[in-house]
């Protein structure tokens, strides 16, 4: 009996967060969601041809930092190239998350707070999800242990290897998305305000050493890797040039989007949590100025969550476009002040003289009142999923009419029924969208991905719901409109399903196209 009392009393925690997880990913699980949407469908597709010898940039375009499609090359290698393996990989990042952001707001804010934070934030994880396998999901691990460690580095017997172990992670996070890296740059900016404050230059120098030491490991072995592949130029163009013109930076010089940031943010406050948030970030600001003593378990956090919530902002704004995957980086910083939000109602409690099991009976309800207020978003979004993107009758199509070792064009942005179905791209631009951003694009560009279908000629090209009109481009010469008249020539339209136009190739010259 004693055992078994130990093995709870280990494990409920554990099990606690696990559940909390599960529920958030039930609903993007292959068993609920069949498809995926796009960014997921190119990850897969590129883990996919990774485990048949191909490189991301070289073999398959696209603009996300390398980390996200070597984690769905693995999922993909552990389960069969099914899309379980890469769930189970997003559950126990998940999980990883939830279980240090919860231990680390146990120690300094207190059970009840760490409690409530973890359940506000994975609910509104919910609602910023995006049907999953995001880089910013896989960065939330990186993110909560970076603060782990920031807030264990004056306590380390070896700081050095934490310092180490913060650039390791940063740099991580930035190989998943660029962006999401704005609690190293809080975390670099308390240690340079708390070490000159108190004279401790050299310390300083030292750690920033050790955290670039940690960032320049991972940055070197990324570059190393891609350069000795021959792939270092393609590397470089897609997932730093692109991504300079895809942001603010690329038009008008940098500016933040203010509209994107504030409905973005809606979908934060459906289950409280900005809203608790914004409670705790006043408070804390007050209590660190005024009360440090109040709180001088969480100083740390504190003082690297006030930094980093409006860098957070300022990331987030900075692309022409917001999605709602984008505020998954604000996510333990909420955490954070909603902590800190329900530690002063706690300490407000206690000096009232309410009997434990009220205490107990009054966290239970508050808890379970949060989970059933957004039961129906909940369900809403596990509906959503559900019947996402039906393409079973395309994906019938093309298994019907190829084999699976030809090529399959799909013109517009559905690399995911390549990786459904099975059928490489003739090309590496397995979605044309690169190909159509005047800033970014080239004649050279543009003939490539021609001479590429001619040369591989798929059976089929299908123009998917895309607004791109097929076979054109922002520049026009007399090569790429030679290469367009051989396509159109040979690939006759053969039917539409569910609004996508097939195109099969012959031989023969075609009649007139629709």
């Amino acid at each position: 009996m004693k055992a078994l009392r130990k093995i709870i009393d280990r494990s409920w925690e554990k099990l606690l967060v696990f559940s909390g997880a599960l529920c958030v990913l039930l609903p993007v699980s292959p068993l609920n969601m069949k498809f995926s949407y796009s960014d997921s469908g190119v990850f897969l597709y590129t883990g996919w041809r990774i485990l048949n010898g191909e490189l991301p940039y070289r073999d398959v375009w696209d603009h996300k930092p390398p980390i996200i499609f070597y984690i769905n090359a693995l999922g993909l290698a552990v389960a069969n190239n099914s899309r379980w393996g890469v769930w189970l990989i997003e559950l126990a990042a998940l999980f990883l998350a939830a279980y240090i952001g919860f231990q680390l707001l146990k120690k300094t804010l207190g059970f009840f707070a760490a409690l409530i934070s973890l359940l506000l934030w994975l609910l509104s994880l919910v609602y910023v999800l995006q049907g999953g396998n995001i880089p910013t999901e896989f960065a939330l691990p990186l993110q909560f242990g970076a603060l782990w460690l920031v807030y264990h580095a004056d306590k380390s017997k070896r700081p050095q290897w934490i310092f180490f172990l913060i650039g390791l992670t940063g740099a991580s996070a930035f190989f998943l998305k660029q962006t999401a890296i704005g609690i190293w740059i809080a975390i670099v900016i308390y240690l340079t305000i708390q070490r000159l404050m108190s004279k401790q230059g050299r310390q300083w120098l030292r750690e920033l050493w050790l955290i670039a030491l940690g960032g320049l490991a991972v940055s070197l072995l990324i570059v190393v890797f891609f350069s000795v592949q021959g792939a270092f130029a393609q590397f470089w163009s897609a997932a730093f040039e692109y991504n300079f013109i895809y942001s603010s930076f690329g038009d008008a010089g940098f500016t933040i989007r203010q509209d994107s940031i504030t409905n973005g943010l809606k979908s934060l406050t459906r289950t409280g949590l900005f809203q608790f948030s914004m409670i705790g970030y006043v408070a804390a600001l007050i209590l660190t100025l005024f009360r440090k003593n109040s709180v001088e378990k969480a100083l740390p956090l504190l003082f690297v969550g006030l930094i980093n919530l409006p860098i957070e902002l300022i990331l987030i704004g900075i692309p022409r476009k917001s999605y709602p995957h984008y505020y998954m980086t604000l996510l333990p910083v909420l955490a954070i002040f909603t902590g800190l939000t329900f530690s002063i109602f706690v300490s407000m409690a206690s000096t009232l003289k309410i009997p434990r099991t009220v205490k107990v009976v009054l966290a239970l309800g508050i808890a379970g009142s949060l989970a059933w207020y957004s039961f129906d978003g909940y369900m809403n979004t596990f509906y959503t999923y559900r019947k996402l993107y039906d393409n079973k009758n395309i994906i019938n199509y093309i298994e019907n009419n190829t084999n699976p070792s030809e090529y399959v064009l799909l013109w517009g942005a559905e690399t995911s029924m390549n990786y459904y179905t099975q059928r490489k791209s003739p090309t590496r631009f397995t979605y044309q969208y690169p190909l159509h951003r005047e800033e970014y694009v080239n004649e050279e560009l543009i003939l490539e991905f021609l001479d590429d279908v001619i040369l591989n000629r798929p059976p089929l090209i299908i123009k998917t719901d895309t607004p791109i009109p097929l076979y054109e481009f922002p520049i026009h010469t007399e090569s790429v409109a030679t290469r367009i008249a051989i396509l159109q020539s040979h690939y006759c339209f053969e039917q539409e399903i569910d609004t996508w136009l097939i195109y099969k190739y012959s031989e023969n010259q075609c009649d007139t196209n629709p």
